[in-house]
């Protein structure tokens, strides 16, 4: 009888949950910051691994390897600092811009460019742009810094890509 109940346990415990393991996967002249080396997992990325992963990655990369000319981080929720500063920086702006307008001007910020290039201070590469696309929208109060802020719909979430160059 213990033999049956034994197998019914572990399946109701289910397996042990495994540590997020981030991860850059190296693409020809392109590249993918993973969260994870099992994409089923929902794992986040702070921002002192974020930078130290990059880092290493870059230092690691052989030097026949060719040139890198894009760095895809993914979703800005997978970077809860990077998706709260674009919360953040959005209530500084005037509530009556349109949604592409403000987006644009959150995701292309100078403070946030500078954020997200700090691994690449002593590397061959720099970000020459950011690009994104699928802007989401959601309460202020709830993706803010400011908890009280409001329902003001602010944008926290989007796909975004680093545009480097090397430096001559």
């Amino acid at each position: 009888m213990a033999f049956r109940i034994f197998p019914l346990i572990f399946l109701a415990l289910g397996q042990p949950a495994l540590a997020c393991t981030p991860w850059v996967e190296d693409r020809n002249a392109g590249a993918i910051l993973r969260p994870h080396t099992d994409a089923f997992e929902e794992c986040t990325i702070d921002e002192a691994t974020y930078q130290r992963l990059v880092a290493d990655w870059l230092r690691a990369r052989a030097p026949d390897a060719g040139e890198i000319t894009t760095l895809g981080l993914g979703r800005a929720v997978t970077y809860p600092w990077l998706s709260r500063q674009m919360a953040d920086a959005a209530l500084e702006k005037p509530r009556q811009l349109p949604s592409s307008k403000l987006a644009a001007q959150v995701l292309l910020d100078p403070a946030l460019l500078q954020r997200l290039a700090m691994p690449f201070a002593n590397s061959p590469y720099g970000i020459s742009k950011l690009s994104y696309e699928k802007v989401l929208f959601g309460p202020a109060d709830r993706h803010s810094s400011n908890h009280r802020a409001g329902a003001r719909k602010v944008p926290f979430d989007a796909q975004i890509w680093l545009h480097l160059q090397a430096h001559n």
